[in-house]
Order: C-alpha cells, then sequence, then structure tokens
C-alpha cells in the first residue's frame, strides 16, 4: 500500500510541476498543441477492406431524431478499394473524416428514397470527398427524382465552389470535377442491375416505404460474399426473395412499443406535433421481429440493425429495442453503432465484426 501511495503521489507532483512549465512557459503550449496535431494527421488512411475483401461501414446508425451517439442513416460498402456510399445522412461525412476514411476515393453513391434524413449530408459528401482530392464528377444513383435533387445540391453550392477555386486555385481544386452527376434507376420489376464492374455487381431492389415512392434497396455480391441494405421499408418478403443467400443483411428497424410509449408520453404532455409523428412512422417502418423474420428467409448468416427507432442510449434501451428478435432468430444479429465494421473474406464463410478505429 505504501509503495502505490508513493507511486501515486510522484505522479501527481510530476502532474503539478507539468502544469506549473505549461502555464509559466507558453513555448510549451505551441509543443504541446504542435505534438497534438502530428499525431492527429498521421498515420495512414483507414482501411475499410482489404483486397478482395467485402465490407461494410456503419457510417450512421439514427433518424431524424436528434442523437448526440449516431449520425443520419449511412452505409458505406467497400469492395476491395472501391468505396460505395449507401445514403447520406447529417454527418456522414463528418465521420469519415474523423475516422480517416479517404472521401476522394468513394466511386458512388447510392441513395435508396428521397427523405431528407437520407440525402441531407449529400452536400458535405460533394465538398469534401473534392477538396480530398477527387478528380471527377461523383454518380450519384437513386429513384426518379434524384436528378432534382442532384441538381438542387450543384445549385445550392455553386457559388461556393468559385469562392474555393479562386482561393485555392484549379488545380487543387479542378472545377470540372466538383458536381454530382445523377443516376436514375427505374423498373418496372423487384430488382434491377445498377452497375456490374471491377468485379462488384450491384443490385437495386424495389422495396415498401409508402408515400416515399419508390424507394430501393441495393445488394452488392463481391468475391463470393454479399450484402444487402434494406433502405426504409415496412416487412417485405420480396426483399427477402432477393437478399437470397446473402450473408449480411443491413436492416432498418422501428420497435412499435417503444414509439407508442414516446407518443403517449408526448401526447399527455401536450405537444401535440411530434405525438402525431410518433403516431405515423411506425407504419412504414419495419419491427424488429418482422425484420428477423426477413434475415431468416432470406438465410442471412447476419443481421445488422440500422436506422434505429427510438433512440437507444443504453443497453437496457438495446433490450427493449430486441424483445422478442430472440424467438424468432436467436444468434446473427447485431444492434449496429457509428463506426461498426464487417469484414467479409472473398470466397470465404467468416464474418468478422468489430470497430474502423
Amino acid at each position: 500500500m505504501r509503495r502505490i501511495l508513493l507511486i501515486a503521489g510522484a505522479a501527481l507532483v510530476v502532474a503539478v510541476v507539468g502544469v506549473f512549465i505549461a502555464i509559466q512557459f507558453p513555448s510549451v503550449d505551441v509543443w504541446m498543441f504542435r505534438r497534438a496535431v502530428h499525431a492527429g494527421v498521421s498515420g495512414p488512411d483507414a482501411v475499410v477492406a482489404k483486397d478482395g475483401e467485402l465490407s461494410v461501414l456503419m457510417v450512421g446508425t439514427g433518424t431524424p431524431l436528434p442523437d448526440v451517439n449516431r449520425a443520419g442513416p449511412s452505409t458505406l460498402v467497400a469492395a476491395g478499394s472501391h468505396l460505395y456510399l449507401v445514403d447520406a445522412g447529417i454527418d456522414a461525412a463528418r465521420n469519415l473524416q474523423l475516422w480517416k476514411v479517404p472521401l476522394n476515393k468513394i466511386d458512388a453513391v447510392l441513395i435508396t428514397h428521397l427523405h431528407s434524413d437520407h440525402i441531407g449530408g449529400l452536400a458535405e459528401i460533394r465538398l469534401q470527398s473534392w477538396v480530398a482530392g477527387r478528380k471527377t464528377p461523383l454518380k450519384v444513383y437513386g429513384p426518379p427524382g434524384i436528378e432534382r435533387v442532384v441538381a438542387g445540391f450543384n445549385e445550392a453550392y455553386a457559388i461556393d465552389d468559385g469562392y474555393r477555386v479562386k482561393h485555392h486555385g484549379a488545380a487543387m481544386l479542378p472545377p470540372d470535377a466538383v458536381k454530382l452527376v445523377a443516376v436514375p434507376v427505374a423498373f418496372d420489376g423487384k430488382t434491377a442491375p445498377v452497375f456490374d464492374a471491377l468485379g462488384l455487381k450491384v443490385t437495386a431492389i424495389r422495396v415498401k416505404h409508402e408515400p416515399a415512392n419508390p424507394a430501393y434497396g441495393y445488394r452488392f455480391d463481391y468475391q463470393g460474399r454479399a450484402v444487402t441494405i434494406s433502405g426504409d421499408t415496412i416487412y417485405d418478403e420480396d426483399l427477402a426473395r432477393a437478399a437470397k443467400g446473402t450473408d449480411v443483411l443491413v436492416h432498418e428497424g422501428l420497435a412499435p412499443e417503444l414509439v407508442g410509449i414516446m407518443h403517449d408520453e408526448l401526447l399527455a404532455a401536450g405537444r401535440t406535433r411530434p405525438a402525431k409523428i410518433m403516431h405515423d412512422i411506425p407504419g412504414y417502418h419495419t419491427a424488429p421481429v418482422d425484420a428477423a423474420k426477413i434475415a431468416n428467409m432470406a438465410g442471412a448468416k447476419l443481421l445488422v440493425f440500422t436506422h434505429l427507432l427510438p433512440i437507444l442510449p443504453n443497453d437496457i434501451a438495446v433490450r427493449a429495442f430486441l424483445k422478442g428478435v430472440s424467438d424468432v432468430r436467436p444468434d446473427g444479429v447485431k444492434v449496429a453503432h457509428d463506426g461498426m465494421v464487417v469484414r467479409l473474406p472473398g470466397h470465404s464463410a467468416d464474418i468478422d465484426v468489430g470497430d474502423i478505429q
């Protein structure tokens, strides 16, 4: 005990002396700041997927509800070194920057539907990928109507684009590269090809999210592995059929009982407008138990919940959200958090779940 007290005392003395030196000698402050900056900017970019690997990075797992721990809905799929962003919720770009994901390497953005929470961060993806070194326009795939969204963001930021080119120079920020380019995906059936290149096949899946119509999910097939992202949808067996054999199903989830409690408490507090929203939203989302049924029909090895309603601030809330899921699907279920990454080595059955940091 005496030794522990001596060590603690010595550490305290060192800390006090360090603070004293920093206060008395301002140059030490600058040195400490330099060391902090060095630590922040040094080191390589994050590797989302290795060669021959298909990976899923949960960029934003939240909803329009304000949540300090979750960005708006956004998922990054990596096929080797090629990156594809599915939806661009608020703070998607910020999270990717914090994790040192190279934004200039995003090959395309795929929008599931045109609700504001899925497109609200698209302007920052546009800007920050350009600033990071993107040299060509960025393709944005999505349902019909994506042309208007893309044109709007391009126009809204056109003046800012000009300022930045004048300030930093066209050699650094090529003006022809900054724009988003809309690629509408339309089809009559349940699925349609989006593109097939570099060994990656991407398929759009029609899902049910009325009145947001059409709304899509996306399936990615690469090196014998598959990931399917539901987008926003109600219980939909067509989605299960399109996702058949997928390794990972990333599916939205809304817990009706918990949202119902929010509705009742808001109504009792006289907050009728947010209470009305809580009343309406279960009608076009999927309960966790139903998402588990879809995962089972698809034969998915892992079900990952995202777009989590309501906010889940702790493990108790997560358990309430998952109520009844284990009765339908005892294993192979994860509730995502921002920064979670699922790695699928090519031509393997392995699934590695971890964090990007």
